[in-house]
């Protein structure tokens, strides 16, 4: 009888214990399925993966993006995610700025489902750009070489990290009541094309995306570069939301970016008036370039972005409603910036589109940098600017670099620009955001775009 009391006992301390154990685990956002070395260990895999020298970079449009497409898309469905779009992924052609021709690239979309069938039609979108730089072609010596820009930074960091919180949501999507949307999009060094084309051509339901979560470039823990959440016009819903979660034990501390920490396919979402919430650690000198490696990140730092981006993901999934936001004096102020794609009359340059501004503007006056010629420094560089209601050319970025001294060219003559005939769309002026990508090359005897 001695026995079968103790047994008694230690059954019901067994059950007890799992019983707490279950609610300290709601309490901190749910089971951890896996060690952070077992997370760590994921993630070096996918980003080395992502970054290796057969998918040259992974650039919109090439055979490497689309290898790392079907990479993706096996691993959500084997996580059981219902997928949108085929292996190849959900195809969709860009033009080329420089060349005019047509790339063709591609979003890979999954749905994992939540329990609550009443909030079965509304989702919680959780989104990366999965391509990366791709590579710059250079002449040294007389010799053509192609030079890899791995993008580990930009964006293998963001996808790998989605994939990893994909996994931990499907491990217990019980605790979700709406479905969380995984989304990753091609063609961001495009001007966010990929998110774009989603949102309107490729997905009819954007009404019922409740929340935007943008995943982009997180793993350089170092200086300015500490984990951080950009939201937007303030927004107290949102606020509350992240400080949730950080307030949950051994949480990663979050800073509240006041301005883009670096454009990300969250200003689709934006323009279509879809909250979000973009976390990155910001933008970074290597990012981008052929130091980009594996061996630059923080692994440790992104396992720790991937447990919070989970319990905000879940945080999201499982709030009774969402507040639409009441127009105050600070949203009036605002003014959307569309895409040249969205306007019934896109911003012309002297009658010209943007390769006329290429061709009779910026190849005209750009100089080659004397150290970038000394460097046999060539490649693509990539530029984004506004063309605003009034014609007037401001906002320059560069978002994809060769070097700092043509950062800084490329920068002095595009602000310099005399104005454009602005975008309409019906009928009255609108202001558009426009990328262009210039053409850095070093050929003997030649003349053609740059004075040297």
């Amino acid at each position: 009888m001695k026995r079968t009391g103790r047994f008694f006992i230690g059954v019901v301390c067994l059950v007890f214990a799992l019983c707490c154990n279950h609610v300290l685990a709601q309490d901190i956002g749910g089971p951890r399925p896996s060690s952070q070395r077992n997370v760590v260990d994921s993630l070096k895999k996918e980003v080395v993966f992502l970054c290796s020298e057969s998918l040259k970079g992974r650039g919109a449009g090439s055979q490497g993006e689309k290898e790392a497409a079907g990479r993706i898309y096996d691993f959500m469905q084997s996580i059981g995610a219902m997928m949108l779009s085929p292996r190849d992924g959900d195809d969709f052609g860009i033009a080329n700025p420089v060349t005019g021709d047509t790339l063709h690239s591609r979003n890979i979309i999954g749905i994992i489902p939540g329990y609550d069938s009443k909030m079965a039609g509304e989702f919680i979108l959780l989104g990366t750009q999965m391509d990366g730089p791709g590579f710059e072609s250079l002449t040294i010596n007389g010799v053509r070489q192609e030079r890899i820009l791995p993008g580990a930074y930009s964006n293998a960091s963001g996808t790998a990290i989605l994939m990893q919180v994909a996994r931990m949501i499907a491990e217990n999507k019980f605790m979700f009541r709406r479905p969380v949307m995984v989304a990753f999009f091609g063609a961001g060094n495009f001007s966010q094309a990929g998110s774009w084309y989603f949102l309107n051509r490729s997905f009819a339901d954007k009404d019922k995306i409740r929340f935007m979560v943008d995943v982009n470039s997180i793993g350089r823990d170092s200086g300015p570069n500490s984990f951080q959440a950009f939201i937007g016009l303030p927004d107290k819903e949102i606020l509350k939301d992240i400080f949730t979660v950080e307030e949950r034990p051994f949480s990663l501390s979050v800073k509240i970016a006041e301005q883009e920490p670096l454009p990300a396919d969250y200003r689709n979402f934006h323009s279509e008036d879809i909250p979000f919430t973009l976390f990155t650690t910001g933008d970074s000198p290597i990012r981008g370039t052929i130091h980009d490696t594996p061996g630059m990140l923080d692994y440790v730092q992104m396992a720790q972005a991937v447990e919070f981006i989970y319990n905000y993901a879940l945080t999201l999934s499982c709030k009774d409603s969402f507040q639409k936001k009441e127009d105050d004096q600070t949203q009036d102020s605002y003014e959307r910036i569309y895409s040249q794609l969205e306007v019934d009359r896109r911003a012309s340059f002297f009658k010209g589109d943007e390769r006329t501004f290429l061709k009779d503007w910026v190849y005209h006056y750009v100089k080659y940098p004397e150290s970038a010629i000394a460097s046999h420094t060539e490649g693509t560089e990539v530029a984004e600017f506004v063309v605003d209601k009034d014609g007037k050319v401001k906002d320059v970025k560069i978002t994809a670099s060769l070097s700092d001294d043509i950062d800084n060219e490329v920068l002095k003559v595009i602000k310099a620009s005399p104005k454009w005939t602005p975008a309409q769309l019906n009928g009255k002026k609108v202001p558009v955001r426009i990328s262009i990508a210039i053409e850095f090359k070093l050929a003997q005897g030649s003349k053609v775009g740059f004075n040297k």
